[in-house]
């Protein structure tokens, strides 16, 4: 483990540690051999200022859960100087250990390939490591740099966009609002980095998504835009002024300036089409890339917006409204009950309003679940039958998904059309032997 030692005695010419006093024997008086050393574990420590007692106006205590120390300096610089040096090494420590700690991640990359049949890329993983985030996110092809302004090791990153960046362009994303950027630290914010997260990562990377949004720029294109000028927007370099980098990413992902768009014919739908495919065929990068360059918000697309009514295979009378027939028709909307599920045994033969969230669940990729969260969608949307993601993962014993989407915010007291909730449906099939599934399906 991580311990601080500290070792004085009362003549120490520095004179810093001119008392070391317990929380309840303040009235003691330690002499040399008494003070000796004290080992503290500062990981699980934290410093609090006595301002509000002036006979302690020059002392911090160093608060740990077994016992409290009183520390005194000889005067205030002094004080502050301790007290900064120690919450810094906290801090340091308590990122390292959770890092060191964190669950086995896969190596990261030494290139991205070209995207394969389902257009996600072939990452190289020869085995597995435990290595610090940064080390391993900066390993993606033009994460080395921040994907503003090029500065070199980035420590930032947008989690929605997939991006790494340099303290200052962090901090110009974060004013663009959580519903555009979700900036994160890469060794502040250790818990934020799960293995589905970092996956997601290595998937995308700085390359890949300015390719997307630097499209034009990238292709050396003028932008057909009617708020572009003629020269386009300059890529800023790390040591430009604030003003022209915040100019820069408002034009890049606000208002979407050097994006090449496809070129869709009149009446067509915006991308619904292709972005159910690329979710199905669990084509990650093309679903960030049609997410990036929608005018609209297409993350919950569902089932009905891309077939035509006559493909349905629940056909409501909306025009009957006694209330028999609402019975009737809400005992057929009952999953157990839809026909297509009782012939094929399998709960996906439905799709009937099912989102995008629906049809990752049932491709079973938690990166892909990741990425669509990330941009916004509906944890809870129910489709036909009244069933929400989780209802999915449940009824395909996809356990693990099924946690995933707990974690996430899913409710699990959300009941489908024949009146049961996840955890009802789980239990419908037997026992639930998965601890963590149970108690987190019992507490949502």
């Amino acid at each position: 483990g991580y311990h601080h030692q500290h070792t004085g005695s009362a003549g120490d010419s520095s004179g810093v540690f001119a008392k070391f006093r317990a929380k309840h024997s303040r009235s003691l008086s330690f002499n040399e051999g008494t003070l000796g050393s004290r080992t503290v574990d500062l990981r699980a420590s934290t410093i609090k200022l006595d301002t509000e007692d002036t006979d302690l106006r020059l002392c911090f205590r160093i608060l740990t859960p077994l016992k409290t120390y009183t520390l005194q300096a000889e005067n205030g610089v002094d004080r502050m100087d301790w007290v900064n040096k120690i919450t810094a090494v906290i801090v340091s420590l308590l990122n390292s250990h959770i890092q060191q700690q964190h669950v086995e991640i896969p190596r990261p990359p030494s290139n991205v390939t070209s995207p394969n049949s389902h257009g996600t890329s072939e990452i190289e993983q020869t085995g597995y490591r435990a290595e610090p985030i940064s080390s391993v996110l900066r390993k993606i092809p033009g994460n080395d740099v921040c994907a503003e302004c090029s500065a070199a090791e980035p420590d930032w990153a947008s989690l929605n966009l997939g991006i790494l960046l340099c303290i200052e362009c962090s901090g110009v994303h974060r004013n663009l609002g959580v519903h555009i950027s979700k900036v994160r630290s890469l060794t502040l914010d250790v818990k934020v980095w799960e293995p589905s997260i970092v996956e997601l990562f290595c998937t995308l990377g700085n390359a890949y998504c300015n390719s997307i949004w630097e499209g034009s720029l990238l292709k050396n294109e003028s932008v057909d835009e009617p708020k572009a000028t003629s020269t386009s927007v300059p890529k800023p370099c790390a040591k430009d002024v604030i003003s022209l980098k915040e100019k820069y990413i408002h034009a890049k992902y606000v208002d979407k300036l050097l994006i090449i768009k496809d070129a869709l014919q009149p009446g067509d739908p915006p991308n619904l089409t292709n972005i159910w495919q690329a979710v199905k065929t669990d084509n990650i990068q093309e679903v960030y890339r049609l997410l990036a360059i929608s005018e609209i918000n297409i993350v919950n697309t569902t089932f009905d917006d891309v077939v035509s009514i006559e493909l349905y295979h629940h056909v409501v009378d909306a025009q009957d409204s006694s209330l028999e027939s609402q019975k009737e028709e809400k005992e057929q909307h009952d999953p157990l009950d839809c026909q297509r599920i009782k012939d094929s045994n399998d709960p996906g033969n439905c799709l009937q309003g099912c989102s995008l969230l629906h049809l990752a669940c049932q491709g079973g990729n938690c990166v892909m679940l990741e990425l669509l969260l990330q941009f916004g969608a509906d944890i809870n949307m129910r489709d036909f039958h009244g069933r929400t993601p989780l209802h999915h993962c449940v009824a395909l014993g996809n356990n693990s998904l099924a946690k995933h989407l707990l974690r996430r915010g899913a409710k699990s007291s959300i009941t489908d059309e024949g009146g049961l909730s996840a955890l009802e449906r789980a239990m419908e099939k037997g026992a639930i032997k998965d601890e963590e599934l149970f108690i987190l399906l019992n507490g949502s």
